[in-house]
């Protein structure tokens, strides 16, 4: 390196350690704080989440906020290296919202019909439409109409953005100025358009963003970030995703853990390259997602069905993530196309819980699963083991994957239960390759594997040493999948009696209508395990 390289490295190195020195903790208290303070200690503590977002901090400062308080219209933009966690006794965590009551109401007609002046944030480049109203008293959502005409019933709202109009049909007994609370911000934690070298949330509530309660400004900033880390945090009720990391924007590491995600609108966790590099990245060394529970509370209560991008997923990983683990989760009762989705390869999927996975006119051929694996490049293999899938409207594993990098898949040590007419296993896609499925104990559905496409010759598929119960066949597939998928060694038991011509179908495995027995499945044979 020559040596003035050296020299601004160096330089570069000790402002950074000199920023870390003259770093600070700032303590904010709703009750007993106040804006004009220094906020360097509990008794000298701010009082308003805006004093947080106007304040310039330093690399390495601190942000505590007191645990039962609660703050409204909250958008704090992260442009250092900064921690945010809680502080107190109290019970309850300290909730930061998107959202704001309105005190002024007018009535429009005789209908029950009542108007505010409302608008989310001004300069911010994504959708201006308020999304969430959400009545307290009821505990539920508004449903948003597209027209004033359509406001027929109690519990529905209507938005005209060019004239920050809000109009609302509220629900029996619902107080306008107490019950309502509507959204007003995009993001509840906001990055920047600058890199930032370590960013820690831990032990907040974040609820009702009209977008994501942490997430970028700009998805096409194209920041460089080191690690974030979020944890112990509860997500409620934000509209789009709990935490989205995506687009151009990448972090080094990302962890979260230990986390609680509801009622949310779309996804739980969505991260995901989104730009025109193929092999652009998004976490460019590791992502742990892990010991998180996801679900509950009419969960993607924003669904717009099978067809559509934006659904209530768990955890929605999309392509451009290096590494990932995803384990010890457990996951439930949402409405979404999958509980655990993945379209980067080199990633572990382990002992997790899901289950009630669900959505309206979703068939089996939709793809809905507990866990789906579409990978689209080929840095690694993608692992699927030990995990416990209990769901009765959605497939068990659905893999797919890209049709010419043919990613390599090993499904193993899993116990599935699933309800006809879904499958325990699915290829649904034209890429049906380099797949091994074994040791996994199975119950319910049409038959064990499912192979949908008609077209594209499959290759190097074992399928092996699984306990298959209850099913009806053992095998449907749309093509002679003889060539290419090597059934044997399994224990098929089904609901009615065996047939002589399914078992000559796939020869080299134990057929039986008694499902009470108990059979031992032989450990894998070179399976390559990180």
């Amino acid at each position: 390196m020559p040596r003035s390289h050296v020299w601004v490295f160096l330089l570069l190195a000790s402002l950074s350690v000199a920023d870390e020195l003259n770093a600070a903790t700032y303590y904010v208290a709703c009750d007993t704080g106040h804006d004009a303070n220094e906020g360097l200690s509990e008794l000298n503590a701010w009082q308003s989440a805006s004093k947080v977002s106007r304040f310039n901090f330093t690399d390495g400062d601190k942000i505590l906020f007191k645990r039962g308080c609660t703050w409204e219209d909250v958008s704090i933009k992260i442009a250092h290296s900064v921690d945010f966690e809680a502080y107190g006794d109290a019970a309850t965590p300290p909730q930061l919202m998107g959202v704001t009551s309105v005190r002024s109401w007018s009535n429009l007609n005789s209908r029950g019909i009542f108007y505010t002046q409302a608008a989310i944030e001004a300069g911010i480049p994504s959708p201006k439409e308020i999304l969430i109203v959400h009545d307290e008293k009821h505990g539920r959502f508004y449903d948003r109409v597209r027209t004033l005409e359509l406001l027929d019933t109690g519990g529905k709202f209507f938005h005209d953005v060019t004239r920050n109009t809000l109009y609302l049909s509220p629900l029996e007994g619902a107080n306008l100025q107490h019950d309502i609370h509507i959204s007003s911000k995009p993001h509840i934690l906001e990055f920047q358009q600058v890199d930032v070298e370590r960013v820690v949330v831990d032990g907040l509530q974040l609820s009702f963003a009209n977008e994501y309660a942490i997430g970028f400004w700009y998805q096409s900033s194209g920041t460089r970030n080191g690690s974030l880390k979020v944890v112990n945090c509860t997500f409620i009720g934000n509209a789009y995703q709990a935490i989205h990391i995506g687009g151009t924007n990448s972090f080094r590491d990302v962890e979260i853990l230990d986390n609680t995600i509801t009622a949310n609108g779309n996804e739980g966790i969505y991260i995901g390259y989104i730009g025109a590099d193929p092999d652009g990245q998004v976490v460019t060394n590791r992502l742990r997602i892990s010991r998180n529970s996801i679900g509950g509370q009419g969960f993607g209560w924003r669904s717009d069905g099978p067809a559509s991008a934006a659904n209530g997923d768990g955890i929605d990983i999309k392509k451009g993530v290096a590494a990932a683990i995803i384990d010890n989760n457990t996951i439930f009762d949402l409405s979404g196309l999958y509980g655990i989705g993945t379209q980067s390869s080199n990633v572990v999927i382990e002992k997790n819980t899901i289950r009630d996975i669900h959505m309206r006119d979703a068939p089996p051929e939709s793809g809905i699963a507990a866990i789906m694996i579409d990978a689209y490049e080929s840095k690694g293999p993608t692992i699927v083991r030990g995990n416990t899938l209990n769901i009765r409207s959605a497939n068990g594993v659905v893999i797919r994957g890209h049709a010419e990098r043919r990613p390599r898949f090993e499904i193993y040590d899993n116990q599935i239960s699933v309800q006809e007419p879904y499958f325990p296993f699915a290829f649904t896609s034209q890429n049906i390759t380099n797949t091994l499925i074994t040791r996994n104990r199975t119950t319910g559905g049409r038959a064990g594997l499912w192979v949908l496409r008609p077209c594209c010759p499959p290759a190097n598929v074992e399928f092996h040493n699984n306990d298959i119960r209850d099913v009806s066949v053992p095998l449907v597939a749309a093509q002679d999948v003889s060539a290419g998928v090597r059934v044997y060694s399994n224990f098929f038991c089904f609901k009615g009696a065996v047939d002589a011509d399914q078992k000559n179908a796939v020869p080299n495995n134990t057929f039986s209508s008694d499902c009470t027995a108990l059979r031992r499945i032989n450990p894998p044979q070179h399976i390559q395990v990180r």
